[in-house]
């Protein structure tokens, strides 16, 4: 219990730049996000093409950057024993570039939005090209109605330049 009380500790740290850098586009992705876990239905785990996976945020702050950056360099230092398997599963990368989440889903038509993990999957995709076939394990989020919450991932997408 005190090791997963330090990891969120030192996530929530490790963030606090970020919140004095919030804006309005920040505040609107945050109430998407609340209202996902709200409205969702259920949730489960699913291996997904990762040249399907779309983020709903750019990383342009440079903490954000950094850690990118440190996580596409273990991402290639084990990219050959990845690609044999052409699978990023959930062992793999609590191994590789550890979270305190799983990398959270939602389904829009043949693509999926990243709400979480944002990235992780930038760093994937600087580690990997679209044809080498890497699948992702990730955390699909599911609801009776989810057109409104698309939209509203959509909205946050425009906001961000995306």
């Amino acid at each position: 219990m005190f090791a997963t009380l330090g990891q969120w500790w030192r996530y929530l740290l490790g963030k606090r730049s970020e919140v004095a850098q919030m804006d309005y586009k920040d505040a609107y992705m945050g109430k998407v996000v609340l209202d996902i876990h709200r409205k969702r239905r259920d949730k489960r785990t699913v291996l997904v093409p990762l040249e399907k996976l779309e983020p709903i945020h750019r990383i342009d702050r440079q903490n954000a950057l950094d850690a990118t950056r440190a996580r596409t360099a273990a991402l290639r230092a084990h990219r050959d024993a990845l690609l044999a398997t052409r699978t990023l599963d959930g062992a793999a990368l609590q191994a590789i570039i550890p979270s305190v989440s799983a990398i959270k889903v939602v389904a829009d038509g043949d693509r999926w939005l990243a709400f979480e993990g944002n990235g992780r999957l930038y760093a994937m995709r600087e580690a990997f090209a679209a044809g080498d076939g890497m699948r992702v394990e990730v955390e699909e989020y599911l609801f009776d109605d989810a057109r409104s919450i698309r939209r509203r991932l959509a909205r946050v997408r425009r906001l961000n330049r995306l």
